[in-house]
């Protein structure tokens, strides 16, 4: 932990354990006092009304409106003055030798500290987040329990020599004692802010979020239970004890117990409860109170000794004391931060007092048939109770956390009511093609009968609409719209038409034998070859072929449009008799051919062509339409797509596209094929593989995966890690954040990391995964704790041991390493395997006078020496170095003299520059608007859109720049998606630092745009130096309030 993170900590941790020590303290004698006063002064029978007149009570002052934040109302330290005062009244009737004030007594004691609990942890969970809390509110529970002893003591001590109302006073003073505190210790401290938009008190306005959320139903559910247990443990204990004592010797009993259970708190705060917290997981560690209790209230059962009962007694008292508080608490972290403090309300209030309402009803209506065997086994019953709504709570409370990180998991598309198909089925007539599509799509996600509505869909005026109506009636067998399609075959637009031919064949083959044969020499050869194609595949009629053969005679000599609609012909034949045609097309000259015929063989399921399909996976123009025709032709290709994936000498860019391949064939063995893939590949590869992973199992969570082929990838990934954060942090200290060998590290351990969710997500949700990884590595620091308090309740502890230091010793948050390390960590890195890091390292090496020798399968210098000129780009300096080394690899240079023009304003936007040296001055008609410097870009919007250049841009001295052309940076785009992510951040800094700079114009200076400066990174070490330790575990920066 930082020095600034521990001096954080210690402000909000130790006020809060003063005034918890001192408040506990007087609440202990109070409470000895109390119950000693009551069974002395009357009969067992007595309790169940005060269990339910002060359930009653507490609840009435949980529905009053709260005050604002800042009330007196609102501070504990207030509450517990008063509260004090209030308590020396009592005292001084008790010494008068009343009766009736004992019964009051014991009702104030019980709502105040409820009352006083609810503000006091209200703020606590204000100032800790979830993962915080687990420490914190173990500590302020071993300081409560700490008060605790001290105030037992002090009545075991001196309740029999000086009489149980002096304890009362003593009492009172304990919580005056803890007002003075408070009001001294948070003096200036501004109180925790309330949710924004709540004027209903915070308990009814829970009831509309506890009406819906099956976790807070679960949860204040085991408020009521526990709420029972303890009073139905208090009571059998009570009248065991009945009539065995002096007023006197009782509260020094209850003085004796309260010091027991605060000396077994304070251990198992100290020394158990972080433990069992990590090894058994916040609900198994919930679990303990019903597992404690049930073999005393048993053993209670089987001998009349009065041990078992003051075992039971202590044990349940120090649990409910030391477990139920912290877990509880951490429990309310899962409720979403508007709804937390009024459900916390609501349930450890209302609820739990409803259930001691419940239990004093129960009790009333036992009567005399409560004896200590019926009561013995009431809790046994309520501890399986417990271990009922246990089991329940766990995928409750996964399911909450989940939605408060945003990792829940999706729900299909439903179309609720009448009222929703009827909106879409008038959306089928909707002029815009766009939207009866739509409508089409989701009612068939939504499994509606589209069959009623194939004539609308015929009978639209647009393309597109009857295109996918002469599909859907094809695909539902629509025979009844033949004259529709034979209409369309006569009069219908040229696509619909073609389309129509086949349908025809297929729905109504008499009346395409009528129709279709006087179409085999129509002009039209779309319509010719629909024609020739619906005969061949339905009657295999020998014209038809005769016809066909007739046009692959003609071969290239046909027109373009001839040859594209003859290929398409022969996937729709879907025989392997044109294969040889077909792999000719494959060979056109013309890319509009090529393109037809790639997606023809896997229409046509031509699975002996796969092999002449893959080299142009490196085409940019045919890439895609290969990509689709490979997963087309299904598992059949898999075993080939295998292969060549661990193909190292295969081309990388080749590669690099067949994981997208295998997700979309998306069958057992193609999960298998990715998940068995090289274990020493390309790191970029390697990504790609486990982001195609993590979708496959998106849409297909039914396959099955190897889990120790999962897990002996997580251990790769852990080795991954481990071998580079020291590089990561010596380099880093050495060269500073912009260095682009720093980021080249740095990027491969955050691609570790999420390489680890992806797979970690194969065991698990993908989706909740990744969700979970997205928060970690946020900046929110409540919502990190969500995350990892999720991942804890997910994950075994032995998946979790796999991820955890990646998680809790996160590179970017660790130390600076030593710089004089450089030398030794460049050493290593020029050896490295991958092949980016390889040539960062080499050329950082080389600046700095190390010879190194070339190795087989170099980047070139001249694309490494363009990926050092965009180390500083603004606009890439959110991509990672893979990105940078796809855009230096398009990337071309250019020179252009003082005064000469770049581009003038007006020409279309084609390409994107960066200076890597000089000066451009941008004109807008003719006025001077801007001044770029080196390292910046321009250009960079008219590169998405392809709008119009808005401005003149002339080099203001000799500047050098990189060009980096639309198509190019547009088909990295397509194949790189999140370069764009990357690429909108940026622009967006700079647009933000743009809109700043006319300040400067008022004060005449010129406007420029300037590269940001980097941090300053201290002086590169002139030779090595002895090597620092590595520092240990716990001196490293870890996440949320584990550090």
């Amino acid at each position: 932990m930082s020095p600034s993170d521990s001096s954080s900590w210690n402000r909000r941790l130790w006020p809060a354990a003063a005034f918890q020590f001192a408040l506990i303290a007087g609440v202990t004698q109070l409470k000895s006092a109390a119950n000693a006063l009551v069974l002395s002064r009357f009969e067992s029978q007595a309790m169940p009304y005060l269990y339910l007149l002060g359930a009653l009570i507490t609840a009435a002052l949980t529905l009053l409106p709260r005050s604002k934040p800042n009330s007196p109302l609102e501070s504990p330290g207030v509450l517990t003055g008063v509260g004090g005062v209030l308590t020396l009244g009592f005292a001084l009737a008790l010494s008068a030798g009343y009766r009736t004030p004992a019964l009051g007594l014991y009702l104030f004691v019980d709502t105040f500290s409820t009352f006083v609990s609810f503000r006091f942890w209200a703020r606590m969970s204000a100032a800790f987040d979830a993962r915080e809390a687990r420490k914190a509110f173990t500590a302020l529970n071993g300081f409560a329990m700490g008060g605790g002893m001290v105030g037992g003591l002090l009545v075991q001590r001196l309740a029999e020599r000086l009489g149980t109302p002096a304890m009362v006073v003593s009492g009172a003073l304990g919580l005056l004692a803890a007002g003075a505190i408070f009001h001294h210790l948070y003096r200036g401290e501004p109180p925790p802010s309330a949710p924004q938009g709540r004027s209903a008190p915070a308990s009814f306005m829970a009831f509309s979020y506890l009406a819906t959320s099956p976790y807070a139903q679960v949860l204040a559910a085991l408020g009521i239970s526990f709420a029972v247990l303890s009073a139905f443990v208090d009571y059998l204990f009570r009248l065991r004890l009945e009539g065995t004592m002096s007023e006197d010797a009782m509260a020094a009993l209850f003085g004796s117990l309260q010091l027991y259970i605060g000396l077994f708190c304070v251990a198992f705060q100290l020394l158990l409860t972080q433990r069992l917290l990590k090894r058994l997981g916040l609900l198994g560690y919930v679990a303990l109170v019903p597992l404690v209790i049930v073999p005393l209230a048993a053993a209670s059962l089987i001998t009349p000794s009065l041990w078992p009962l003051h075992l039971l007694r202590l044990l349940e008292t120090a649990v409910n004391y030391s477990i139920l508080p912290v877990g509880i608490q951490l429990l309310y972290a899962a409720v979403p931060d508007g709804q937390r403090e009024g459900l916390r309300a609501a349930v450890d209030g209302l609820l739990r007092k409803g259930g001691v309402v419940v239990a004093g009803l129960l009790l009333i209506g036992a009567g005399r048939a409560a004896t200590g065997e019926t009561m013995a086994l009431a809790v046994v019953g309520m501890c399986a109770a417990l271990v009922g709504l246990l089991v329940r709570l766990k995928p409750a409370y996964v399911a909450a956390l989940g939605e408060q990180v945003g990792a829940h998991e999706e729900e299909a598309v439903a179309l609720e009511g009448e009222e929703d198909q009827r909106l879409l089925a008038e959306a089928l007539s909707a002029p815009v093609p766009d939207r009866v599509l739509r409508a089409v799509d989701l009612m068939e996600q939504a499994q509606v009968s589209l069959r009623p509505h194939l004539p609308a869909l015929l009978r639209h005026p647009h393309e597109r609409v009857l295109e996918r109506g002469v599909a859907l009636a094809l695909e539902l067998d629509a025979r009844e719209l033949a004259p529709v399609l034979e209409r369309l075959v006569e009069e219908g637009p040229r696509r619909p038409r073609d389309q129509a031919v086949w349908a025809l064949a297929r729905l109504s083959p008499e009346r395409a034998e009528r129709l279709l044969p006087a179409l085999l020499n129509h002009p039209d050869i779309g319509l010719r070859c629909a024609a020739i194609g619906a005969l061949v595949k339905s009657t295999g009629s020998a014209v038809a072929l005769a016809s066909l053969e007739e046009l692959l005679a003609r071969g290239e000599g046909a027109p373009v449009m001839e040859r594209r609609e003859v290929a398409k012909l022969l996937g729709r034949l879907q025989d392997s008799r044109f294969t040889g045609p077909l792999a000719r097309y494959l060979e056109d000259s013309d890319g509009t051919v090529r393109r037809v015929a790639l997606a023809a063989v896997g229409e046509g399921g031509y699975v002996e062509l796969a092999p002449r399909l893959l080299p142009f996976l490196t085409w940019r123009e045919e890439r895609k339409t290969t990509r689709e025709a490979l997963v087309a032709l299904g598992d059949a290709v898999t075993p080939l797509v295998e292969e060549q994936l661990n193909n190292r000498r295969a081309p990388l860019a080749m590669r690099l596209q067949l994981p997208r391949v295998l997700r979309g064939i998306g069958t057992p063995a193609a999960l298998d094929a990715l998940l068995f893939s090289n274990v020493r590949d390309d790191a970029s590869l390697h990504f790609r593989i486990g982001a195609q992973l993590s979708r496959l199992r998106d849409e297909h969570p039914e396959h099955p995966v190897d889990v120790d082929r999962v897990r002996d990838a997580l251990i790769r990934r852990r080795d991954v890690y481990r071998s580079l954060v020291g590089a990561y942090r010596d380099v880093r200290a050495a060269l500073g954040d912009g260095s682009l060998l720093t980021r080249a590290v740095g990027d491969r351990l955050d691609q570790a990391l999420e390489l680890s969710f992806f797979l970690l997500g194969l065991l698990d949700s993908s989706q909740r995964m990744r969700g979970i990884h997205y928060n970690l590595v946020g900046q929110d620091a409540r919502r990190r704790a969500l995350a990892l308090e999720l991942l804890d309740n997910l994950l075994s502890e032995e998946d979790r041991e796999l991820v955890m230091e990646q998680v809790e010793a996160h590179h970017r948050e660790l130390p600076l390493g030593a710089s004089g390390r450089l030398w030794r960590r460049l050493a290593a890195l020029v050896q490295s395997e991958d092949v980016v890091l390889r040539a960062c390292a080499r050329q950082v090496a080389r600046v700095n006078g190390l010879d190194v020798l070339p190795q087989e399968g170099e980047l070139s210098d001249r694309i490494v020496q363009r990926m050092f000129a965009l180390e500083g780009v603004s606009v890439f300096s959110q991509s990672d170095v893979d990105d940078i080394a796809a855009i230096a690899a398009v990337a071309r240079e250019g020179f252009f003299r003082a005064g000469e023009r770049i581009y003038a304003q007006g020409d279309p936007g084609d390409a994107l520059y960066v200076i890597v040296d000089g000066a451009i001055d941008a004109f807008h008609d003719g006025e001077h608007v801007l001044r770029f410097q080196g390292k910046q870009a321009f250009g960079e919007v008219s590169l998405l859109d392809g709008a119009p250049r808005p401005t003149d841009m002339v080099a203001a001295v000799d500047t050098r720049v990189l060009i980096i052309d639309r198509r190019d940076f547009l088909d990295l785009l397509a194949d790189r998606p999140e370069l764009l992510t990357g690429f909108f951040r940026a622009v967006s800094l700079q647009l933000q630092a743009l809109i700043a700079l006319p300040d400067s114009r008022e004060t005449g200076e010129r406007l420029e745009m300037t590269a940001p400066q980097p941090p300053v990174a201290p002086p590169l070490p002139t030779g090595p130096v002895p090597d620092a330790p590595e520092p240990t575990t716990s001196q490293r920066r870890t996440r949320g309030g584990d550090a």
